[in-house]
C-alpha cells in the first residue's frame, strides 16, 4: 500500500529498513513537483507509469511519456513537473532519502514554503537546492 511521505503525493513503497539500505522505491503522483536540486551520493531512476513528465536535467529539458525510464546520476542538477494524473516510480540508489521526504512533508503541512524548507534541509539526507 505504501506510506505517504509528502502531502503532495509522494508514497514510500519500499523503505531503506526493508532491504538493508540498498535502495528505496517512491511512488510520485499528486500535484507537487520538486524545485531544482542535486544529490551528491544518490542516483535516481524514474519509471513513468502514466501521464507526461517534463524533466530538467542540468540545462536540458526533456518530455518523458508513459512507459519511459529516466536515469539521473548523482551530481546532476534536476527537477521535474508532471501532467495532472501522471504517476511514476522512483528508485533511489542507495537508500536514505526518505528522512528528507518526511521532514519536507512535515514542513509543508505546517505551512512552510518548499524553497525555505529545502534551504533549511540542505545537505541533510543528501538533497541540495540548486539555483
Amino acid at each position: 500500500e505504501g506510506q505517504i511521505l509528502v502531502m503532495s503525493g509522494l508514497k514510500l513503497r519500499i523503505g531503506s529498513a526493508q532491504i538493508g539500505g540498498a535502495f528505496e522505491v517512491v511512488e510520485i503522483g499528486g500535484t507537487g513537483s520538486p524545485l531544482p536540486h542535486v544529490h551528491r551520493d544518490h542516483d535516481e531512476c524514474f519509471y513513468i507509469i502514466e501521464g507526461l513528465f517534463t524533466f530538467t536535467l542540468g540545462a536540458e529539458e526533456v518530455e518523458v511519456p508513459a512507459d519511459s525510464v529516466v536515469f539521473v546520476p548523482r551530481g546532476t542538477p534536476h527537477a521535474f513537473k508532471h501532467s495532472e494524473g501522471a504517476r511514476a516510480i522512483a528508485f533511489v540508489i542507495p537508500a536514505n532519502l526518505e528522512g528528507f521526504f518526511r521532514e519536507l512533508g512535515e514542513g509543508l503541512a505546517a505551512g512552510r514554503s518548499e524553497a525555505d524548507l529545502r534551504a533549511t534541509l540542505a545537505g541533510r539526507d543528501d538533497s541540495w537546492p540548486v539555483g
